[in-house]
């Protein structure tokens, strides 16, 4: 029979990642796995979460305790497994981590822990950079080569034989754990991933720096006191050293203090130059962020991006609890009707230094050199039975192919000059910097889906009230000709045949504005109201709240699509929206990305008259209460 593997998790108020981590234990492969729960008595809905997996735990207890050591302890004194280990509730498992920690252990039978690789993760579970480790023995970890927690797996006996943790400490409680450890029974490193590390802004090595780095050191002090250790020391001075300080440092930078921690990273070069080339762009940040530039953390972290791991290929991945496997390089998709705000939405999220801006490759009037999408219709629709005539096109773009020869010969007007030139630095951009194509087509929400499943795209979908959007069509003069739709036997088949009748009965009336924006608007979003069950993944915002609350809402929309919000980001976007843009574009602009956000919500008012805002009312309501409540209806009508 297997060994009996117990895997405790502490937790205290951390609802928003507990079932992650408890799903990432239970889908393991292994057959003989005991599973504690030790809650600290939280009160943000974490013990309805641990009931809803109760039938499935070995024991659990939520109670207060005296930190997260106390609470770890109480869990491994408790459990009976030959073999034990601990996850914390923001941290995960990759699939088969159990079993092949099992393999090691009976594989290595004299050492006492065995450590996998890791992944460090944000909070929406998209990679950040690899943990990888070597063959490390007790002068290794002596000299603060840090294994990361959850990966590491140990006998019961040797846990036992040191006294388990030490709840005095509060930072450094696993690595000075992993050193009494090694120095009796030895450990054995596997290089497989075996967790993902959860590093976000709540996380205690980001809210107590100071307090982590004093905790180095005193680690530092124990290794001082043990006899044991005395030759050790003395041979592995200077590298202790280098490396407390080098620890000390990269804890400080990230609790935002770079003078103390350019410091110690001085002092750990003058003991240790090797290990310069670890953490030689931290001090670079250091320095920067001493010096109040202002783009110092945006180089920091757009360098970082460029360190981003791939996790593998395992099929597993792509739904594995916490994890966000193929986020990181997925092409991303802004769409939703015309006159929603996508440019403005892609604009701000190709902010970011890891995208490119790409725009409609579904327009029916784009340039054949950089768009080679064969469209016959506005909205064109795409998904696997007509697949053939776009997909090679489309995946030159996401490729960055550019075709100057047929650019060339495609120019009309002066104008096209410069868009060439503009388009051609993005795809050469794009190629030496293997940025992510961010495509911006309104055009493309009924293929939505294809995007998604076929060419792995990230769907961000904007909602704008259907008043605002129907006064943005009566400001330009802009009509739809419904046969670009009628003349789609696939789009109508699958999304749109309710709607047939309507349709034909519009086409007359070409100049009624009015009642074509209202039907448009009216079967776009009644088709995103049902990807909304279909596909939870899509991206669906309301161009009122990114306008009302344009940082936290791009914030957010940054989080979902594993892209970092660096402070040139929140500028960009502050710059944006902020009170002092025009409160309106002008007339003979098509889309401006300066505005005053919260004042051009309400520019719809002086465009459109008392009845026509009744008749766009009367005409969307079945689709628009959906989106927009009676209250709602109420604000952004009245007061005109």
């Amino acid at each position: 029979m297997k060994p009996l593997v117990s895997v405790v998790t502490p937790s205290y108020n951390q609802a928003q990642f507990l079932e992650e981590t408890i799903r990432s234990v239970l889908a393991q492969d292994y057959p003989n796995i005991e599973y504690i729960v030790v809650d600290g008595g939280s009160n943000d809905g974490s013990i309805e979460i641990i009931k809803k997996y109760a039938d499935q735990l070995a024991w659990w207890i939520s109670e207060p305790d005296h930190g997260q050591a106390d609470a770890i302890n109480k869990g491994l004194k408790r459990a009976r497994g030959e073999i034990v280990a601990w996850l914390n509730s923001d941290d995960i498992y990759f699939p088969d981590a159990i079993a092949q920690a099992v393999d090691a252990i009976q594989a290595h039978p004299d050492v006492g822990m065995v450590f996998g690789n890791a992944i460090s993760m944000d909070a929406n579970g998209y990679p950040l950079h690899n943990q990888t480790f070597g063959d490390w023995g007790m002068e290794d970890l002596m000299c603060y080569n840090i294994i990361c927690q959850p990966a590491v797996f140990m006998r019961r006996d040797a846990l036992e034989n040191v006294g388990f943790l030490d709840q005095s400490y509060h930072y450094l409680l696993d690595h000075h754990l992993w050193l009494r450890i090694t120095n009796l029974a030895g450990a054995q490193h596997v290089p497989s991933i075996w967790a993902g590390a959860r590093h976000h802004r709540d996380a205690k090595n980001v809210a107590r720096a100071a307090e982590f780095s004093q905790e180095v050191f005193r680690v530092l002090d124990w290794m001082q006191e043990q006899d044991s250790l005395t030759g050790r020391m003395k041979k592995l001075k200077r590298r202790i050293l280098g490396g407390a300080y080098n620890i000390s440092g990269r804890y400080l930078l990230e609790g935002g203090l770079p003078g103390p921690a350019l410091r110690d990273y001085w002092r750990a070069t003058i003991r240790d130059p090797s290990l310069l080339k670890f953490y030689w762009h931290r001090m670079i940040y250091a320095l920067l962020s001493l010096l109040r530039w202002s783009g110092a953390a945006e180089w920091y972290y757009s360098l970082m991006t460029h360190f981003r791991p791939e996790v593998g290929d395992d099929p597993r991945l792509r739904n594995w609890p916490g994890l966000n496997a193929n986020s990181i390089t997925a092409p991303i998709l802004i769409t939703g009707v015309h006159r929603s705000g996508t440019t403005w939405v892609g604009k701000m999220i190709a902010a970011s230094r890891d995208v490119i801006y790409l725009s409609e490759p579904l327009n029916i009037w784009h340039r054949p050199g950089v768009m080679r999408t064969p469209v016959a219709h506005w909205y064109q629709y795409i998904c696997d039975e007509n697949e053939d005539s776009f997909l090679p096109a489309l995946s030159e773009t996401l490729e960055y192919r550019y075709h100057i020869s047929t650019e060339i010969f495609s120019i009309r007007t002066v104008k096209d000059i410069g868009r060439m030139l503009r388009d051609m630095f993005r795809f050469i951009k794009g190629n030496l910097t293997d940025a992510r194509p961010l495509l911006k087509d309104p055009f493309a929400v009924f293929s939505s889906p294809w995007f998604s499943h076929r060419l792995g795209a990230k769907i961000v979908i904007v909602v704008r009230h259907p008043v605002a959007f129907v006064s943005s069509l009566k400001r330009l003069g802009w009509t739809f000709d419904f046969q670009n739709i009628l003349d789609q036997p696939l789009l109508m088949r699958d999304h749109l045949d309710e709607y047939q009748q309507d349709m034909e009965d519009m086409l007359p009336y070409t100049e009624d504005i009015v009642a074509q924006g209202s039907l448009l608007w009216r079967m776009v979003y009644n088709v995103v109201d049902k990807y909304r069950t279909s596909y939870p993944n899509f991206v669906v915002v309301r161009h009122e709240d990114i306008s009302l609350h344009p940082v936290e809402g791009y914030e957010n929309m940054y989080a979902a699509l594993g892209l970092a919000f660096t402070p040139w980001v929140r500028r960009s976007i502050v710059k944006s929206t902020q009170k002092s843009n025009p409160k309106e574009q002008p007339e003979q602009r098509e889309f401006s990305t300066l505005l005053d956000s919260r004042a051009n919500l309400l520019n719809w008012k002086h465009r459109l008259s008392d009845d026509e805002v009744t008749r766009v009312r009367e005409l969307t309501a079945d689709v628009a209460k959906i989106y927009y409540s009676e209250e709602e209806w109420q604000q952004w009508t009245s007061n005109r």
